[in-house]
């Protein structure tokens, strides 16, 4: 049965991606909720909640506030929490609740940026698609707010999409700063599928590779190999020398894309290519080892926050 799932638990949603990217660049972020969604973000999909701490808020929107689109109100509510916290500038992150009710956020920005006089940075996400889709609106959204089309600095360096939800605790932070500076950088690393998009929007060269797993193989990985994880950490590995077929829950970019390699979206999917691939090693968060209680080749264990919320 499509969607149906017996064993792994819902993936990190889309304005949890967004979240993240936002989580530590001195932004008031307000989740355009009635409080669930922002409860998911903070108690369960950003794994630096309970030790760094960031502006996040809910719009706390009643369902009369939503059904007649009351966006005073919220531009209001928002004026009051920056009199009273400094922040850069005020991220808004939509929900359900906005894309039931057509929010035009163009508008919303606006309305806001009436109200005080720091940016306001809308990022159109909806709750129904996953995480590294809310990332890259998050990009795109920073980008195009803030990316200076003449830097005055030339950063040796950035990385792209290497997020908490998809490497936990060993993720690298981009600072606003990046992001103005981020057209002069001499080097755009892609670090996930989101950093990808965010590349290809920037309409420069970069490239693909895993800080984390660059020249640094997990050890156990031997012989015809399954990577189930971001399509860049699979990249990764097997750019190294390793017989690596990649499945993904997430996106798979062309530039990533081989023979063997596959997006899956179902667990029966995933049972299948283990069943019928062959693999000598299974690489993939220690969760979905429930998936297939039969194989009894090697498996290395790949965390991915965004699948089992372990760090």
């Amino acid at each position: 049965m499509k969607g149906l799932r017996k064993v792994l638990t819902p993936f990190a949603p889309d304005q949890s991606g967004a979240s993240g990217v936002l989580y530590s660049m001195g932004a008031l972020i307000v989740i355009i909720d009635a409080g669930g969604c922002t409860g998911n973000v903070c108690g369960f999909d950003e794994p630096r909640w309970h030790d760094t701490r960031s502006a996040v808020f809910s719009a706390g929107l009643r369902d009369m506030d939503a059904i007649l689109g009351r966006d005073e109100l919220l531009a209001s509510k928002i004026k009051s929490a920056c009199e009273r916290i400094d922040t850069a500038f005020v991220a808004v992150v939509g929900t359900p609740v906005p894309a039931t009710i057509g929010t035009d956020y163009k508008a919303l920005k606006r309305l806001i940026e009436n109200k005080i006089d720091i940016p306001v940075v809308p990022v159109i996400s909806n709750g129904m698609k996953l995480y590294n889709e809310g990332e890259k609106e998050a990009y795109k959204a920073l980008i195009d707010e803030f990316a200076e089309e003449a830097p005055s600095v030339a950063k040796d360096q950035i990385v792209l999409g290497m997020t908490p939800l998809t490497y936990g605790k060993e993720h690298i932070d981009i600072t606003l700063d990046d992001i103005k500076n981020i057209r002069g950088a001499k080097t755009l690393i892609a670090a996930s599928s989101s950093g990808i998009d965010a590349c290809e929007y920037l309409g420069r060269d970069f490239e693909i590779v895993s800080p984390v797993y660059k020249d640094n193989i997990p050890e156990g990985i031997t012989g015809k190999t399954l990577v189930c994880h971001d399509e860049v950490v699979g990249k990764t590995i097997r750019d190294a020398g390793v017989d690596v077929d990649i499945a993904t829950f997430f996106k798979l970019h062309d530039a990533v894309k081989k023979d063997g390699d596959r997006r899956i979206t179902e667990e029966d999917e995933f049972i299948a290519m283990v069943r019928d691939g062959g693999y000598d090693t299974i690489a993939a968060d220690i969760c979905l080892k429930d998936l297939v209680p039969g194989y009894k080749g090697n498996w290395v264990d790949l965390k991915c926050f965004a699948i089992s919320g372990r760090t």
